[in-house]
């Protein structure tokens, strides 16, 4: 798996880390899930192509 280093203001990193705290994630699984959504919303990824790797990371 590709790794990427992102740099967020503090807002918006507490605001991934309750976002991820509410749907029982790691704030590194939240923002995968949201970039792949946002790629998928975009159809520059099919949908489902990230679902195995959601079930992993995510839990």
């Amino acid at each position: 798996m590709a790794k990427i280093i992102i740099y967020l203001r503090e807002q918006e990193l507490d605001a991934l880390a309750e976002l991820a705290m509410r749907e029982y994630r790691t704030p590194k699984a939240q923002a995968s899930l949201l970039i792949q959504k946002e790629l998928e919303r975009l159809e520059l990824l099919e949908k489902g192509l990230g679902k195995q790797e959601e079930k992993h990371d995510g839990q």
